[in-house]
């Protein structure tokens, strides 16, 4: 199972999403590395002569992410401790789903997400990854504002975007229209532990060594 490390930092951002209750806080305090691992399952049956049938029962993985604050600063004007906590325990650990912005992925451009047949209305918005002429196509966990929405080349701006990242037209797109979409997109995600461990450095600075989620699936 590969884990990709990303050098990434989180940034301040005028995003308003930054203070929404339900979008992972984003403070400065996290250190540059990001731990993310795609997983799959795959059921494996080997027979006595050592040959395998393999069977892949998830269409799309699930992704964990972790995360570290190498300085969590618990003063009035910066209450890093605070907010980080406030958030976990409104959650209540694993119990309850949020959105994760990752600022390393999350965006697409001209993205295909489906074909209309003139009668369809709601379709899955996605995401492709590409190696060469291959592409990977997932399904995005959740849209971050408006997303942009085009059929061939004519934008469509009457639809509807769910919670899960799907998009409802309120006329079906015409027989043969590519859809595509443009936009920034998140990941639905809980915790992986009930319980948050947090380390006091010195007075008003802490740390916190290790901190994962994972990707769930509607």
């Amino acid at each position: 199972m590969p884990t990709l490390y990303l050098p990434t930092r989180w940034l301040v951002t005028a995003d308003p999403s930054i203070d929404d209750p339900d979008v992972f806080p984003a403070l400065i305090g996290q250190s540059f590395l990001v731990a993310k691992t795609p997983t799959w399952a795959t059921k494996i049956a080997t027979a006595s002569s050592g040959r395998e049938r393999r069977r892949k029962t998830w269409s799309y993985p699930r992704w964990q992410f972790k995360v570290s604050y190498e300085v969590l600063r618990d003063l009035p004007a910066t209450p890093d401790l605070e907010r980080l906590a406030a958030f976990f325990l409104l959650h209540g650990g694993q119990y309850q789903e949020f959105f994760f912005f990752d600022p390393g992925d999350n965006n697409v451009a001209g993205q295909k997400f489906g074909v209309g047949d003139g009668i369809t209305t709601s379709f899955q918005l996605s995401r492709s990854m590409t190696f060469g002429s291959a592409a990977f196509t997932e399904p995005v966990g959740s849209v971050l504002g408006t997303p942009t929405v085009f059929a061939d080349a004519t934008p469509v701006a009457s639809f509807t975007v769910g919670s899960r990242g799907s998009i409802t037209f309120t006329s079906p797109p015409a027989a043969g229209k590519v859809l595509t979409w443009s936009g920034r997109f998140m990941f639905v995600c809980r915790f992986d532990d009930d319980a948050l461990e947090l380390n006091q450095m010195m007075q008003s600075l802490w740390s916190q060594d290790g901190l994962s989620f994972t990707t769930t699936k509607g």
